[in-house]
């Protein structure tokens, strides 16, 4: 999600672990706080006004340049289930697109998603681009997009990664410096003013 975890859940009353019922039954106010990795509760900082600005324009680019076929959804800030064994674990990536399913409601897990993406801040950017980078890749995720902002608001750069299916490891594609330029999972192109505007 691009925010910073922090590793105790000061006055909210959670346990430290939790299973994927536990997490399911929570109210909406207090499950949207949390990400759950390898079965331990994470709370999440809120994201600053100009991460979800590049994070919205980002989703509305990508919306309009997705093909009708084959069917993909993009969202933002949508749980992303990477795996249940041997410990429930979810993510929340500020951007996700995804393979159509029947249920239009339904979550996407990982075999359904094409493309993560995080927006980082120098407080977040280890996380992004070793812990979430990590996991996404070990989930089989085909590619992984990080743009990192400087702490002004400004991007600084966009970084692109590619699965290698037979190492299940990220390998960078690209260091994009003007704009996202993507032809994965679809073309797409928007220069980093119109993120940021």
């Amino acid at each position: 999600m691009g925010r910073a975890e922090l590793s105790i859940l000061p006055g909210m009353g959670l346990p430290h672990t939790m299973s994927e019922a536990e997490y399911v039954a929570l109210p909406e106010d207090l499950s949207r706080q949390i990400e759950i990795v390898h079965g331990y509760v994470i709370v999440c900082e809120s994201p600053t006004p100009q991460h979800q600005r590049v994070s919205r324009h980002l989703a509305t680019a990508l919306e309009s340049a997705r093909p009708k076929e084959p069917c993909t959804r993009v969202e933002m800030e949508t749980d992303v289930v990477l795996w249940r064994v041997p410990k429930y674990t979810f993510r929340r990536p500020d951007v996700v697109v995804y393979r159509c399913k029947e249920d239009r409601n339904a979550k996407p897990e990982a075999s359904d998603v094409v493309l993560v993406i995080e927006v980082s801040s120098p407080s977040t950017e280890r996380e992004d681009l070793v812990d979430k980078m990590a996991q996404y890749a070990t989930a089989g995720i085909p590619a992984y997009l990080v743009i990192r902002m400087s702490e002004e608001g400004g991007i600084i750069d966009a970084r692109e990664f590619h699965l290698d299916a037979a190492t299940r490891q990220y390998r960078p594609e690209a260091v994009l410096e003007y704009g996202v330029t993507l032809t994965y999972p679809f073309k797409v192109a928007v220069p980093f003013e119109e993120l940021t505007e």
